[in-house]
């Protein structure tokens, strides 16, 4: 893992990835949208960090109990992540099912492509890898052109994008990571979501 070293504070590369894509994925969204994200975009966020904290008292619950501060230092591992996508894909599914719910369920989807290629550009870039920066950052144009023509996001489009993805990981970064996998994992729930939720509409 990289980190990054600003005066007397070392983060992690993938932590202040994570948190650029989220913010700037927020303002792409306001550009586009001319209003800002709707709450299941912050809450997703908020909820994937307390079950990939919390998870680790799941599963270190002795040491827990020995050193409570240890919550603070650590977190949940594979495991947790593991939790944690699952609860946001449980989230969006209880969101979308929801009574009265303003949320519009095609939107996850192009999202879900604006943050984690936002993120993987910047853990490129953190990482000082200027190659796979060029590279993913590409991508990351080719999709925000796409985003803001309003060019309908089908599953074939996506899968094209994921396809993609998948080669830039697989000659830059380990394809095969709990980490990226788990990625991958969601946008295809996020893939079959979509395509189950407009033959519900049509039908």
């Amino acid at each position: 893992m990289n980190y990054i070293t600003f005066g007397r504070f070392t983060l992690p590369a993938d932590l202040l990835a994570a948190f650029a894509a989220i913010f700037i994925g927020a303002l792409i969204y306001r550009a586009r949208e001319k209003k800002s994200i709707d709450d299941w975009y912050w809450n997703s966020f908020f909820l994937y960090i307390a079950v990939y904290k919390l998870s680790y008292v799941l599963f270190n619950f002795k040491l827990f109990i020995d050193t409570p501060f240890s919550l603070v230092y650590f977190n949940g591992g594979t495991e947790g992540q593991i939790l944690a996508y699952i609860g946001i894909a449980l989230y969006l599914y209880w969101l979308t099912r929801k009574k009265g719910s303003s949320n519009k369920p095609e939107e996850y989807l192009p999202v879900y492509f604006i943050f984690f290629l936002l993120y993987w550009t910047g853990l490129f870039a953190f990482s000082e890898d200027y190659l796979a920066t060029a590279i993913q950052a590409v991508l990351l144009v080719g999709f925000l052109i796409f985003f803001f023509k309003s060019i309908r996001l089908t599953a074939e489009y996506a899968i094209l994008f994921l396809m993609l993805e998948a080669l830039i990981l697989s000659l830059f970064s380990d394809i095969l990571s709990a980490e990226n996998l788990l990625i991958f994992a969601l946008g295809t729930y996020l893939i079959i979501f979509q395509r189950f939720k407009k033959e519900e509409i049509q039908h």
